[in-house]
């Protein structure tokens, strides 16, 4: 499971990649989750430990890759709604 920071990081990314067509900057990524670059690296390293995105630390951020856009919800988890797709479910 991932912390709060990692998670928001890893929506942001996927956002910004669709919506721009490239990854982030570390600026960028500070600016949009309101966190601090120091955070923001830690939470980058956690998502490339766990298998979320394909990065190595020397590499700029914007060289990495998203192999996993979401998080699986836990085993046993609760799901909500019908799936139809609707905004009421």
């Amino acid at each position: 499971m991932l912390d709060d920071t990692a998670r928001k990081l890893l929506r942001i990314m996927c956002h910004f990649r669709s919506h721009f067509g490239r990854m982030p900057q570390l600026k960028e990524l500070a600016r949009l989750s309101g966190r601090r670059e120091a955070q923001v690296m830690s939470g980058l390293r956690e998502l490339a430990l766990q298998g979320f995105i394909q990065w190595q630390p020397p590499q700029p951020v914007e060289a990495a890759v998203i192999l996993i856009a979401w998080e699986s919800p836990e085993p046993g988890a609760k799901v909500t709604g019908t799936g139809s797709g609707h905004w009421t479910d």
